[in-house]
């Protein structure tokens, strides 16, 4: 049975520019070492979980422009449910130029259009939440459709007990402290980089008093995310550290979003933490080898290649 997962957010276009060194100097010029143009935002998360065989439904907004409707071709194109992503008249789609090299270093230089369409949250967006298998949202949803609204489709989720999964991003920082303690509350999920986990609770802790603080604001489960040394994960009274599998790195650039896409596949198949740990880290570590997300989210058949070549299990439940 493919179980359908509810994605709140806007997709935007990427435009990912590989420089040869960061920052860039006034009055100087550099040669960009390679181009991606492709879907990015909200749309990594539906391309990657429509990959891994999930059948996903895109909540959001598009402007009605060529770059809106080139982003819709795209989704289609790839299987997932884009019949309730708003096409706004008169709205620009968002972009982001983002400048990245293979170390790590990136610049954002976001284009981002008021696609904010209303503040309640529509009564068919409601009902297919309550008859999700979970529900995604992020902290890009909170600042491209607005933190009420989220907070509505968490609260909908949860009283209609959907798994919600939530990632705060770097926008941690700027959601005020009662509303992020009350989707916290009711998340089921947690993702986010240990350098967010340690922004929430500032200290010295290990990572496994992190991850149980963490749980004690809501989440059954935490992922702490830890580039290429791996993850962390907490359920319970289990945890797994998993360090990461050693790729060459082209860019960073939507690693976390796979990596989301892969928990989202890996908690409604039931994997055991060390078997989930393991997907996550594949599916990352494949990301960072190529330019961009969107159109280089894996499939599974990739993931699997990979755990395999380092002698990992891949007889998922």
């Amino acid at each position: 049975m493919v179980q359908s997962v509810v994605v709140l957010g806007n997709p935007v276009l990427d435009y990912v520019l590989q420089m040869e060194q960061l920052p860039l100097a006034p009055e100087t010029r550099q040669k960009v070492q390679a181009l991606s143009v492709g879907p990015g935002g909200a749309a990594n998360i539906l391309i990657g979980a429509a990959r891994l065989g999930l059948h996903v439904q895109a909540l959001g907004a598009v402007g009605d422009d060529g770059v809106g409707r080139r982003l819709l071709h795209w989704l289609d194109t790839e299987g997932a449910d884009t019949h309730t992503l708003l096409k706004l008249p008169g709205k620009r789609t968002p972009r982001v130029f983002i400048l990245t090299t293979s170390q790590g270093k990136r610049i954002f230089l976001g284009y981002h259009p008021k696609l904010k369409a209303f503040s309640n949250l529509p009564a068919d967006w409601q009902g297919i939440i309550s008859q999700a298998a979970a529900f995604y949202c992020d902290g890009w949803s909170c600042s491209s459709l607005g933190t009420s609204l989220v907070l509505q489709a968490i609260q909908q989720a949860h009283t209609a007990r959907v798994a919600v999964f939530f990632d705060p991003g770097p926008q941690v920082h700027f959601c005020p402290a009662g509303q992020l303690a009350h989707i916290l509350h009711n998340t089921t999920v947690l993702t986010l980089t240990e350098e967010e986990a340690r922004a929430l609770l500032p200290g010295a802790l290990a990572l496994p008093d992190l991850a149980s603080a963490l749980r004690e604001r809501g989440p059954r489960l935490v992922v702490i995310k830890r580039g290429a040394q791996g993850c962390f994960i907490q359920h319970d009274d289990e945890a797994v550290l998993h360090p990461g599998f050693a790729v060459p790195v082209c860019d960073t650039t939507a690693a976390g979003d796979a990596v989301s896409a892969a928990l989202l596949w890996g908690w409604l198949r039931r994997c055991e933490l060390p078997q989930l740990a393991a997907l996550l880290n594949a599916t990352g570590a494949i990301v960072v080898q190529r330019l961009g997300g969107g159109l280089n989210m894996p499939h599974l058949g990739e993931i699997k290649t990979l755990l395999q070549h380092y002698g990992k299990a891949t007889d998922f439940a």
